[in-house]
């Protein structure tokens, strides 16, 4: 089956990133006036990811999957590496010459790992490949190690002048150098020997015609840089990178031609199925479904499992069964079989139809007792602030003089609003329960305090304690709070609020200075009484002082 359309932009994003990587260093070199290492690094790295996010899609055997990415990584490691070397770090320094060395983890690691991938070519997949092979990590590691220790032994790249002036004076191979350049040799050969093998069918060899492309291009490359370093594919692209590209490019023509296994447009066949099935992963993630499948979730996948769930409105069954990798499910239609319930349920008794009237008539009693409850309420509190609902519409009425009196009537309204606001609330909360924490009245109190500093009067307040405590109490303490400040406003120039909650009562006491009004002595004494409370309202020297003491009634905290 070709491969799906979704594959074909990546890879030509992917090689599209590669030939703008060469043209950077081209311009860079033609023009010289940015550093184009860094950014041919993002773009081999970008194109590294695409096709990592290509690897883990379309790849079925774990095992593949699993080196093809390592591979991946190592590529962006080698040119990431390169990189630093150029870019950041100072030419002759130890540093340079390490990030030098470690190029040959990626180059000694990433033909292994191909190796082993190819390895997979025409097995089941049910059978992995024999663990002996895995002792070709010793080889890469001792190959490896003896490059990064070069330092001690100068036994793969030596220097004459020694490592001090390593990269002046310039070196010569060793042994350990021609050792993994060997080690490359060998396994490509070993790589190339095994797909040829694996592929003996002759319809089976026409496949090799795609990744022999890579294996040409990479030869004309080497040739040109034997016959001139300096030119133009030479200069394009550098050894590490034209490397990176062949080993890449060459495992995605083996995938490309399915000798290498792959997934990639098997979707299609769900597609043209004419039931109503998919397949989900272990993730959740739905990978493939029919076109008459209906959208299911991953819950709904899971459930089905134990038993037949109905889903898009119930006229569809869903079943699932695990299978390896996640789950499929299938559907089936029973719209006819609801048709019929529909039909019998229409046929029912008459006592279902009474007993439905009857459960109509008790709702519809319990919605007209709600709607009364309700409208007891909205009575209640409009009673409560009828007085300060008509000084609003007298202060809206009222003619204005001037913009200065017209503003601070406005914040003069602004206080009965946050009062007639809050107190509501307190209405609200009392009707659902007897008990309001404390927390409700200091609220209300700064913020009927903020509108009184707006209007130009300097408030200031303090409260200790808190709890829970008995509605009627916390609406009394800021109706009286209220009564105070609407009779000292206009005229006071400042307040003083403290209220203390206690074991047994509450404080509430109110120091205002040159109010315009002063309480009335016996002001609500019926409900502060009620209360068990008492109210004191004295003046001195132009000061009013109030104390409301009520008992607490409630829980402290």
């Amino acid at each position: 089956m070709p491969s799906s359309r979704k594959t074909k932009i990546l890879n030509c994003v992917c090689v599209a990133l590669v030939i703008l990587a060469g043209a950077v260093r081209l311009l860079g070199y033609h023009y010289g006036t940015f550093s184009f290492n860094s950014i041919i690094c993002m773009l081999f790295t970008a194109s590294a990811f695409i096709w990592i996010y290509q690897l883990q899609r379309r790849l079925i055997q774990p095992d593949v999957r699993r080196n093809l990415t390592v591979c991946a990584f190592m590529i962006i490691l080698w040119i990431f590496l390169r990189t630093i070397k150029y870019d950041f770090l100072p030419n002759g320094h130890i540093a340079e010459r390490y990030a030098w060395y470690l190029y040959y983890i990626p180059q000694t690691f990433c033909v292994l790992l191909m190796f082993f991938s190819v390895l997979h070519i025409g097995r089941p997949q049910d059978r992995p490949i024999s663990r002996w092979w895995k002792l070709l990590y010793i080889p890469a590691a001792v190959i490896t190690l003896s490059i990064l220790t070069n330092d001690l032994h100068q036994l793969a790249f030596s220097f004459p002048d020694g490592l001090d002036n390593y990269d002046s004076s310039g070196y010569s191979h060793g042994p350990f150098y021609y050792a993994s350049v060997l080690w490359v040799v060998i396994l490509f050969t070993a790589i190339l020997v095994t797909v040829f093998s694996r592929c003996a069918v002759p319809d089976k060899r026409r496949k090799l015609r795609l990744p022999m492309l890579p294996l040409i291009s990479g030869i004309i490359y080497f040739v040109s840089y034997l016959l001139n370093t300096d030119g133009f594919l030479a200069t394009t692209f550098k050894m590490p990178e034209f490397i990176s590209v062949i080993f890449a490019s060459f495992m995605e023509c083996l995938i490309l031609t399915h000798l290498i296994p792959s997934n990639d447009s098997y979707g299609d066949f769900w597609n043209a199925s004419s039931i109503g099935a998919g397949i989900m992963d272990r993730n959740g993630v739905i990978r493939y479904k029919s076109e008459r499948s209906v959208p299911v979730t991953e819950e709904q996948v899971y459930e089905a499992e134990r038993q037949a769930i109905l889903v898009d409105n119930g006229s569809v069954a869903l079943r699932s069964h695990a299978i390896r990798g996640g789950f499929g499910y299938w559907t089936k239609d029973i719209s006819e079989i609801n048709k019929l319930n529909r039909e019998l349920s229409d046929l029912g008794d008459v006592l279902a139809e009474e007993n439905a009237m009857l459960d109509a008539e008790n709702k519809l009693a319990e919605e007209r007792v709600r709607i009364e409850q309700q409208s007891r309420l909205y009575d209640d509190v409009a009673k409560k602030v009828k007085p300060q609902l008509d000084k609003l519409s007298k202060l809206v009425d009222m003619p204005v003089q001037s913009e200065e009196e017209f503003e601070q009537t406005m914040k003069y309204a602004c206080i009965l609003n946050a009062y007639i606001k809050r107190i509501s609330n307190m209405l609200l909360l009392f009707h659902q329960n007897n008990r309001i924490f404390s927390g409700e009245l200091c609220l209300a109190i700064s913020e009927s305090l903020e509108y009184v500093r707006l209007y130009g009067v300097k408030a200031y307040f303090e409260y200790q304690g808190e709890g829970l405590l008995q509605a009627e109490c916390i609406m009394l303490l800021y109706e009286v709070f209220e009564a105070v400040l609407e009779a000292g406003i206009p005229g006071s120039d400042a307040v003083l609020i403290n209220l203390d909650i206690l074991c047994d009562n509450i404080n509430l006491r109110i120091e205002m200075n040159a109010p315009d009004r002063i309480l009335p002595q016996g002001f609500m004494a019926d409900r502060i009484n009620a209360l068990g409370g008492t109210l004191e309202i004295q003046t001195e020297q132009q000061t009013e002082y109030v104390s409301l003491i009520l008992p607490s009634g409630g829980e402290n905290i």
